[in-house]
């Protein structure tokens, strides 16, 4: 890792159904636009190549529309115990 880059911490809803459930997930980035693509390229390959269904908004569908991801929140972590905070 360089020092230009900053870890962020963010936040995911899984849904299908009425079953919903957040998920997290680490991403290191240069800046909040850089982050956005790297969340975008993640969730456009949740499922595997070829199965995402459309983006509607900030809801990626997958399955024909069955379940749906999107991201609910997203923070920079600046210390080891923020992400562990984070992740408890």
């Amino acid at each position: 890792m360089d020092n230009k880059g900053k870890i962020y911490f963010v936040n995911f809803e899984f849904v299908c159904g009425e079953y919903e459930q957040i998920f997290g997930k680490v991403f290191y980035a240069k800046d909040k636009e850089d982050l956005e693509s790297k969340m975008h390229d993640y969730l456009i390959n949740y499922y595997g190549s070829g199965n995402l269904a459309e983006v509607n908004s900030d809801v990626y569908y997958y399955w024909n529309g069955e379940v749906g991801v999107k991201c609910v929140r997203w923070s920079e972590i600046k210390s080891f115990k923020e992400l562990v905070s984070e992740l408890l």
